[in-house]
């Protein structure tokens, strides 16, 4: 998915899938070439096997057999041409050379070609029964036979065999020359295919393509999900909805349709069919490609090719996306920024980028922002990159768990997933996730939703629709390698009085430190969704002009699990008679001393105090049924005395707050059976008066 660009004429391609393709590196790594050996000239006088039932493309063989010279002409050479271009167009290519082989299937340098190509795209499983039947018809083809055999193998999880082939290889290969480097490669995929022997495979696991509603015979990619699973949002490459796209047909991932952000939603027990974004999301004659999405899926980052690669990002505002804003300060810089993943506290995300000092291509860092702007970077160290890529990094909204693909570690092949989890100040030793979450190929941009039971990842399989699908991870809750304990807060706000839907400001505050971790103002229509992991106090605040504010208070236990709440949030006009609860004011248990996690609430109401200066209110306690009658009401009337104390202290006149009177346990709200009844019940309200 990392900018590789590529110039074809106009048309500039910015954006690929595979930043590094260990197959497509051989020629690099490998100090010798297939094609300098076996150019266009060699090619035309290559020697006819002495096997009866090969028929190369010889010029002796096309002198006496028009039909192979045809068949020669209109396709060979053209794929050929593409084949051995400087930059190998190998998806094109293998377009001419299947359509050679539909005339033609006794060349073991066809079929050779044709594996070889396979493995330069993203249908790498196609390659085997030609390299197989190349191997067949003439056992010495090419003097990477027997490489090119293993790596076909090492793509149908078949690692002995793979191992066997690219061991003869590296030893021929290895008695003729001294230069290692020339080796790398092989090593490596010798490497992956020896973790490929060692992963655990979680057969209750099923990887269950998303089916044709979502995916087709283009390529569908980098799913992104909401929280509590509502929203589907992924990128596409396919016609556009015009009559000249429509004949038109490109199979090359670097030549072909722009990309796309396409989004479905999940209604009657599956995903239904998608609709593309507007142009504030998708623009004309460009690639747009979503990277991630907020935990209330109201913010969406994307990627663009410009300044070699950079990341964006477009919010929901009344019911509308924004148009598109480059993120800021430390994210984009003139190297390649690809991904990125947003923590549940909206002030932390995780980048993924290959600028200076990394470990290696591409990198996971840690980016923080301070106010408005992205200014604090670090890299998450050589525990968790490595001198391969990573990619497709997206963190849980539990706060700790980070899911990422890597090239690294012990790949079995590509990119395969790995889970690295936030303890004891650092992050762990990256897990591979085993099979059949990963495969030989490459596997990338898994999430999850918040309760761990539906994960999502981009993968080609000879299972697919074609190209790249997505595929649903099915139960993936039966074997997690850790249990999530957050709550996710979901709600819509509306008017008290009128039930009208209303957009409002959500702010989160980590009552233990007074400090906002979270502030964000929702969709009236959307509403919130919310992420609180487990191990904090919250205060949660919502907030509209000229109404009252509304609070709510979560304790989230270290080991409570998941859970879900669902709430609607009714907020009042400021207007005499309207009542406010704050429900983030705090006592020690029988005392009427302000606890320092009240500050973050009063101080909220000290601004709203200064904001509507012509309001008079009323301060009321209330207390559980725990106690005398007489003991209750002294203590409800020393809290809210407290309260009003510190009210004045902070500048509020004496003079606003005409009343302050306690009614002990008189007035419950709620059961005084339960711990939560009789919370609820404990509880300090402000009345507007005048």
């Amino acid at each position: 998915m990392a900018p590789r660009p590529y110039v074809m004429g106009n048309f500039i391609i910015t954006r690929t899938y595979f930043l590094v393709d260990f197959y497509s590196m051989k020629a690099n790594l490998i100090h010798f070439s297939l094609r300098s050996l076996l150019v266009l000239a060699t090619f035309f006088i290559f020697m006819y096997n002495t096997l009866a039932q090969n028929v190369e493309f010889t010029k002796e063989n096309m002198k006496n057999n028009k039909a192979l010279k045809k068949t020669y002409q209109q396709y060979v050479k053209k794929g050929l041409l593409l084949y051995d271009s400087e930059d190998p167009l190998y998806s094109v290519a293998i377009d001419y050379f299947l359509k050679a082989y539909e005339q033609h299937k006794n060349s073991a340098y066809l079929n050779y070609v044709i594996a070889d190509c396979y493995l330069h795209t993203q249908e790498k499983f196609k390659s085997l029964n030609y390299i197989l039947k190349a191997a067949e018809l003439n056992p010495s083809v090419a003097y990477d036979v027997d490489y090119v055999m293993g790596a076909a193998y090492h793509q149908e999880f078949e690692m002995e065999k793979a191992l066997f082939y690219l061991n003869k290889f590296k030893n021929a290969y290895k008695a003729q020359t001294h230069d290692p480097d020339s080796l790398k490669m092989v090593d490596r995929l010798i490497e992956q295919a020896t973790h490929g022997l060692e992963q655990i495979e979680f057969t209750d696991y099923e990887i269950v393509n998303l089916g044709p509603k979502i995916n087709t015979s283009y390529s569908e990619y980098v799913p992104l999900i909401t929280a509590d699973n509502r929203f589907l949002i992924f990128t596409a490459r396919k016609p556009k909805e015009s009559a000249s796209n429509k004949t038109k047909k490109m199979t090359h991932f670097y030549y072909s349709y722009d990309e796309d952000i396409f989004r479905s939603v999940w209604d009657k027990g599956e995903w239904q069919e998608p609709t593309k974004y507007g142009l504030t999301v998708n623009s004309k004659q460009k690639h747009d490609a979503c990277v991630s999405l907020s935990i209330d899926g109201q913010t969406i980052f994307t990627y663009r090719g410009d300044n070699g690669g950079d990341l964006f990002y477009e919010t929901i505002e009344n019911g509308k996306w924004t148009a598109s804003k480059p993120l800021n300060g430390v994210i984009n810089t003139p190297h390649r920024e690809t991904h990125i993943t947003l923590a549940y506290d909206s002030k932390t995300a995780y980048l993924i980028s290959d600028r200076p000092g990394g470990f290696g291509g591409l990198d996971i860092w840690k980016v923080t922002k301070n106010g408005d702007t992205w200014d604090q970077i670090e890299n998450l160290g050589p525990e968790v990159n490595t001198q391969y890529n990573e990619d497709g990094v997206f963190i849980h909204p539990d706060g700790s768990t980070i899911y990422f693909s890597s090239q690294g570690h012990n790949s079995m092949g590509g990119y395969d997933i790995f889970e690295t989890n936030f303890e004891d100040g650092k992050w762990s030793k990256p897990m591979n996730m085993g099979r059949p979450i990963n495969s030989a190929d490459d596997d990338i941009y898994f999430v999850l939703t918040a309760d761990g039971k539906n994960a999502y990842l981009s993968s080609a399989k000879p299972q697919g629709m074609g190209m790249q699908d997505i595929y649903n991870i099915n139960p993936f809750e039966k074997k997690k390698f850790k249990d999530f304990h957050l709550v996710l807060f979901r709600g819509i706000v509306i008017d008290k009085n009128t039930k009208e839907r209303l957009n409002a400001n959500v702010d989160i505050v980590d009552n233990s430190t007074s400090k906002s971790i979270f502030s964000a103002n929702v969709d009236a229509q959307l509403g919130f969704v919310l992420s609180l992991p487990a191990g904090k106090n919250y205060g949660v605040a919502v907030e509209k002009e000229g109404y009252l504010f509304h609070s709510e208070n979560f304790i989230v236990q270290p080991k409570s699990g998941y859970k879900e709440v669902d709430i609607i949030i009714e907020i009042e006009k400021i207007q005499v008679g309207a009542v406010m609860r704050l429900k983030n004011v705090f006592f020690d248990f029988d005392k009427s001393d302000l606890k320092n996690e009240s500050v973050a609430e009063l101080n909220r109401l000290v601004k709203l105090l200064n904001d509507h200066p012509e309001i008079k209110i009323q301060l009321e306690g209330h207390t559980d049924s725990y106690g005398s009658d007489e003991y209750n009401q002294g203590l409800s009337e020393r809290r809210v005395t407290s309260v009003k104390e510190y009210l004045v202290a902070n500048g509020i006149p004496a003079e606003r707050i005409v009343k302050v009177i306690g009614f002990g346990e008189s007035k419950p709200i709620d059961t005084n059976e339960t711990d939560e009844g009789r919370a609820n019940n404990r509880r300090v309200e402000l009345r507007i008066v005048e």
